[in-house]
């Protein structure tokens, strides 16, 4: 897609990209604290504020990945690299999956690797535990699993060539990295738990498990509902995808209830993102403007509360990619009677 419309807002600000990075990095760093230090009920706070200053940090992390953050690229790679840890996120990995794959080819099956749905006939092709994974998935429990499992796990830590391709030496070690993180910062709770005289996986329950898996839901949460929806458009054919694939049809943007979505840097504009991901996040909004006034993009914004998301993922869990239509699952088989 031509992205000139939105050009005049793709120069990042170093001084505003900054400020980002090192507000959330002091809150990274008082949440922690807090874990530690405060009272039971508030280190539950402190818990989930956490996951939300992860899923912060990783929206940092995906624009120097972009290379939006700054305009070096090498401070964007050391930026990123910084930002990702608090995730255990792969930067080098995250480049080539999200970028290359996701960005290159979105909603295209065969190339998108992001929440792409079974037709379904692939579907009742799946073994029985597969497709119970699957109806796990795609309800509102199973975002997060989805996320941790599919992507994190199989395509963002020391993955297989079954789901990259290849083993590229700083695919290695930016996943050595990670998990140097991680370990180390798993040791760090235990050795002040030790010093301050507080259960151990206290401080690890609190301090690093639930948070990561929190983060794992919003991140699962996120790009599901900007792929899944009624009037989201999937292709299994190259050239009609080519021909054919608008923004609107691609992605969408988000509201959350009490306007929550802004905890999230703007990412939920993704549409301008998607027609430029060159855009830094703060720049989002003067873009998605820019692509309402020359009609790229409707002024649809969808509004994702618990119910809306409970329905989205009841309805639009398998894809006809003939007839451009989701469907519900079907209806699973009765058990038999018993006399």
């Amino acid at each position: 897609m031509a992205a000139g419309i939105t050009a005049p807002e793709r120069a990042p600000c170093a001084v505003r990209s900054t400020v980002q990075v090192s507000i959330d990095l002091v809150l990274l760093a008082a949440s922690i604290a807090g874990v530690i230090l405060l009272p039971l009920w508030a280190k539950v706070a402190c818990t989930f504020a956490l996951a939300v200053i992860l899923a912060r940090l990783f929206v940092l992390g995906h624009d120097a990945c972009h290379g939006s953050l700054f305009k070096s690229g090498k401070v964007n790679a050391w930026v990123g690299r910084l930002v990702f840890l608090p995730t255990l996120t792969t930067f080098s990995l995250w480049h080539v999956g999200h970028n290359v794959a996701h960005h290159g080819f979105a909603n295209l099956k065969g190339r998108d690797q992001v929440w792409v749905p079974f037709s379904p006939g692939e579907f009742a092709a799946l073994p029985k535990w597969r497709q119970r994974l699957e109806r796990l998935y795609r309800s509102v429990w199973g975002f997060g699993l989805y996320y941790l499992v599919e992507l994190w796990w199989n395509k963002l830590v020391f993955p297989t060539r079954k789901h990259v391709g290849s083993r590229r030496k700083v695919f290695i070690a930016d996943s050595i990295l990670a998990v140097a993180f991680g370990v180390a910062y798993l040791a760090f709770l235990v050795a002040i738990a030790y010093v301050t005289e507080q259960p151990w996986w206290l401080l690890a329950l609190f301090g690093a498990v639930i948070p990561f898996l929190l983060w794992n839901y919003i991140m699962g949460t996120v790009i599901f509902v900007h792929h899944t929806g009624p009037d989201m458009v999937w292709f299994d054919k190259r050239s009609e995808w080519m021909r054919l694939r608008k923004v609107d049809d691609l992605t969408r943007d988000i509201h959350f209830p009490l306007r929550l979505e802004k905890l999230l840097h703007g990412i939920m504009l993704h549409r301008a993102h998607h027609y430029d991901p060159y855009i830094p996040n703060y720049r989002l909004k003067a873009a998605t403007q820019r692509l309402l006034a020359h009609g790229v993009a409707s002024a649809r914004a969808t509004v994702a509360g618990w119910k809306y998301l409970r329905e989205l993922s009841r309805k639009c869990a398998l894809y006809d990619y003939e007839a451009k239509a989701w469907l519900a699952f079907p209806q699973r088989a009765p058990l038999p009677a018993t006399n």
